[in-house]
């Protein structure tokens, strides 16, 4: 007998997010959610990293190495960030480099199995 799958579908993590310096979201549980996807959208020219960082008490995080690490280029773009986890929170971060523009994220989290 299968289990219930948990779906945290578009729940919107950062609004009109200023990358004139850095960033950090709220965190969300994502207990029993085994793939978590961050798009995110920005204008302006910032430049920049984006990170995820990862918990299991809501208080101390770790940032996560990224397979394909993301960043802020200089001129508005688009990415979608992909992370497989066993932790229970999840966070996005962004680190200031230079410029500005405005950072939009969402999160969408799944679990695969049952």
């Amino acid at each position: 007998m299968g289990g219930t799958k948990r779906v945290i579908d578009d729940k919107t993590h950062i609004v009109a997010g200023d990358m004139s310096g850095n960033i950090e979201s709220d965190s969300t549980n994502i207990l029993h959610c085994d793939r978590i996807g961050f798009q995110l959208a920005w204008t302006g020219t910032p430049t920049g990293d984006f990170g995820i960082d990862v918990s299991n008490d809501d208080t101390t995080w770790v940032a996560l190495t990224l397979s394909d690490p993301v960043t802020a280029a200089g001129s508005a773009d688009e990415a979608f960030i992909d992370v497989e986890t066993a932790a229970k929170f999840v966070r996005l971060n962004y680190s200031f480099g230079s410029g500005t523009g405005t950072l939009t994220g969402k999160l969408t989290a799944k679990s695969i199995s049952g």
